[in-house]
C-alpha cells in the first residue's frame, strides 16, 4: 500500500479550522447584517409589537425565569460546578465579563435611547415584571447570554455540539427580553453580537493567562463564587416570579463555592 500523502494527512484538520472559523465569524456577521437590516427597513417597531404579542401565549412565570439568566450573576452561579475541575473557565468568565460589560455600559449612557415602555401606549405592549423605560440599547441581558454561550463553546471540545444546545438557550433569553417588553428586537441583535465577540474574547484571554490554575486564585474564584451566591439572595432583579430560580442559582453558587474552597484548600503541593 503507497504510503499516504502529506497533503491528505492535513485535509481533516484544516476542515476542521475552517469549520471553527465559520463557527466564530458567521454568527456576530448575521446578527449585525440583520439587525442593519432592520434598523434602515424601518421594521423595530413592527417586529417588537409582533413578537411582543405573540409571547403572551406562554405564562409569564416562564418568561420571569427565562430572562433572568441573562442576568450576570445568574450566569456566573450556573459556573459554580465547575471551579474544582475546570477553573479555567471561571478566569474565561471574567474576562469574559469585563469585555461584555465594557461593550454594553460604555454603550448604554452615551445612545440613551428609550425602551418601548417609553415610546409605547400602555394598550399597545405586554409588560412582565419592572417597566423600564430608558436606556435601552443594546440589551445587556442579550450581551451576557450570548457571551456566555460562545466562551463555552469555545472552551468546549466538541464546539459544535455545545452550539447546538447553548445557542438556541442565548436566543430564548434574548427572546425573553422582548416577551417582557424590556427590549427593542435591534437591541437584542446588537447586544448578542456584541456578546459573542466578548465571549470569544474572554475564552481567548483565558488561554494566554497561566495562573488562573494556581491555589490562590482558586481560592479567589471560589470566596468570589459564595460572594456572588449570597449576594443574589438579597437582590432585586425585577421578576417577583422568578424568585425560586434566583435562590436555587444563589444556592448553586453558595454551595459550589464552597465545596471548591474546601477541596482546594486540601490540595497539597500546589503553588
Amino acid at each position: 500500500m503507497p504510503p499516504e500523502h502529506p497533503s491528505s494527512a492535513l485535509a481533516p484538520r484544516a476542515a476542521s479550522l475552517r469549520a471553527e472559523l465559520i463557527l466564530r465569524w458567521l454568527p456576530p456577521l448575521l446578527l449585525v447584517t440583520l439587525a442593519l437590516w432592520m434598523a434602515q427597513a424601518g421594521h423595530n417597531q413592527p417586529v417588537f409589537l409582533g413578537m411582543n404579542a405573540a409571547a403572551q401565549s406562554v405564562p409569564e412565570a416562564v418568561w420571569s425565569a427565562v430572562t433572568i439568566l441573562g442576568t450576570g450573576a445568574c450566569a456566573y452561579a450556573l459556573l459554580a460546578p465547575t471551579l474544582v475541575r475546570m477553573p479555567r473557565l471561571m478566569a474565561a468568565a471574567l474576562f469574559t465579563g469585563l469585555f461584555a460589560g465594557i461593550f454594553t455600559h460604555a454603550i448604554k449612557p452615551i445612545l440613551k435611547m428609550p425602551r418601548p415602555a417609553g415610546v409605547l401606549a400602555p394598550d399597545q405592549i405586554h409588560v412582565i415584571g419592572e417597566v423600564l423605560r430608558s436606556n435601552s440599547f443594546p440589551s445587556g441581558h442579550s450581551v451576557t447570554a450570548f457571551a456566555f454561550a460562545a466562551m463555552l463553546i469555545f472552551f468546549a471540545r466538541r464546539p459544535l455540539l455545545v452550539a447546538a444546545i447553548v445557542l438556541p438557550l442565548a436566543s430564548l433569553v434574548a427572546f425573553s427580553r422582548i416577551a417582557v417588553g424590556a427590549h427593542w428586537p435591534l437591541d437584542t441583535l446588537a447586544g448578542a453580537a456584541g456578546g459573542w465577540l466578548s465571549g470569544m474574547a474572554g475564552e481567548w484571554c483565558s488561554r494566554r493567562w497561566s495562573v488562573w490554575d494556581r491555589k490562590p486564585w482558586r481560592i479567589f474564584f471560589a470566596v468570589a463564587m459564595i460572594g456572588l451566591g449570597i449576594g443574589l439572595v438579597g437582590n432585586d432583579l425585577g421578576y417577583p416570579q422568578a424568585v425560586w430560580l434566583q435562590y436555587l442559582l444563589a444556592a448553586l453558587a453558595v454551595v459550589g463555592g464552597l465545596y471548591a474552597l474546601v477541596q482546594t484548600l486540601r490540595m497539597r503541593g500546589a503553588p
